[in-house]
């Protein structure tokens, strides 16, 4: 099987991938890891276990997560109005604490406007006010709608009720507890970025009749300034600085700790039955051009692989495209990394690792 596994990270990279890491565990088994590629193309630096890469929006579950651990120390209530915490919200008296980690709260969204300029310092309260400049709010409660402002504002809430930053919150009640060693939350934290793979992207300059939607080739980032249009991958490691992806978006891991968070959260080994129903379950549908996501709790997404159901995140940010994914049935949890990705839909680098996903489960499911 890991021969199968090898060689089939080996023919993505063959068709167009730069690294690939992929980790698994089956039950209370092993955590297993596979590598292929080059984690630095100049230097030809062969990617290894241990390599951090970033990864996005599955940054969104540890802090679900985190939030949960406030309810159960009694500091915060999920059912509460988020008015206590943020007086001045617009609508904050309208909007739950748990809505803001289930993309039912109905706040603007910023992702798609705020520049990918590597030179800017954001505060979480500067994402919430871009947010407000550039979004529109609409009634709590509606259809989920795929939102990062809820997880900026979370974070913001976690750090009020704790006293911590959020990366120090993260790592005192959900990292460390686990064993989580290669994981990290650089906006609030230091972490060990020589050891960060460098991510590339792929930008190519939309058709002149090309629509401006994201699913049918619309640019997801604003890049301009920072990468020109190119058919060749370029380096996007340091486009986009942690600060502004931040409860969303800044964490920095290893396939094997991803494994290692997932299966603790659906064992049972790092939140009570209750609070893991919160994450889990009154999932609502959901649909995201472009990825296998169909419905959503808080901080987990119902996702479809290889003909199954499975539970977890998916996270894309410049360069870097993660999924980590935990299956009931057989007890897998698995998740898989790679070094390159683009903004726009269209592209081989936007959506490539999913069937690679795919082959990947069946594979180790097949033993």
């Amino acid at each position: 099987m890991l021969e199968e596994l090898k060689r089939l990270l080996e023919t993505y990279r063959a068709d167009g991938a730069v690294g690939a890491s992929l980790a698994f565990a089956l039950g209370d088994g092993e955590v297993v890891a596979v590598t292929a590629g080059v984690s630095d193309r100049p230097r030809n630096i062969p990617v290894t276990p241990d390599q951090l890469f970033k990864i996005g929006s599955c940054t969104k579950t540890f802090v679900a997560a985190a939030l949960m651990k406030l309810a159960e120390d009694g500091k915060v209530d999920l059912g509460a109005p988020i008015s206590a915490w943020f007086p001045d919200l617009p609508r904050a008296r309208e909007v739950s604490v748990r809505q803001l980690i289930n993309h039912r709260g109905g706040l603007p969204e910023f992702e798609y406007d705020i520049p990918m300029d590597p030179s800017l310092v954001w505060t979480p309260a500067k994402l919430v006010d871009l947010a407000f400049s550039v979004g529109n709010q609409t009634a709590p409660g509606g259809p989920a709608v795929y939102n990062n402002t809820g997880y900026v504002l979370a974070g913001m809430l976690i750090e009020a009720a704790s006293g911590l930053s959020l990366g120090a919150y993260v790592r005192e009640k959900v990292l460390d507890p686990l064993g989580l060693k290669d994981t990290w939350s650089p906006a609030t934290e230091s972490f060990p970025n020589e050891r960060m793979v460098r991510g590339y992207y792929h930008r190519p300059k939309p058709a002149s009749d090309a629509a401006s939607g994201i699913a049918d080739g619309g640019e997801m980032w604003r890049m301009d300034g920072v990468l020109p249009y190119s058919d060749e991958l370029q380096d996007s490691s340091d486009s986009f600085p942690f600060s502004g992806a931040y409860g969303c978006g800044d964490m920095v891991s290893t396939p094997s700790d991803m494994v290692r968070f997932m299966r603790a959260l659906f064992s049972g080994g790092l939140l009570p039955a209750p609070l893991f129903r919160e994450m889990s379950e009154n999932r609502a549908e959901v649909s995201f051009p472009g990825t296998r996501m169909r419905e959503t709790g808080a901080g987990l997404f119902q996702s479809s692989y290889a003909d199954r159901l499975l539970y977890g995140h998916q996270g894309g940010i410049p360069g870097y495209v993660t999924v980590m994914q935990h299956e009931p049935m057989s007890g897998l949890s698995v998740a898989m990394t790679c070094n390159a990705g683009s903004g726009n839909r269209l592209s081989y680098y936007a959506s490539s690792m999913h069937p690679v996903f795919d082959q990947a489960i069946r594979t180790i499911l097949r033993g």
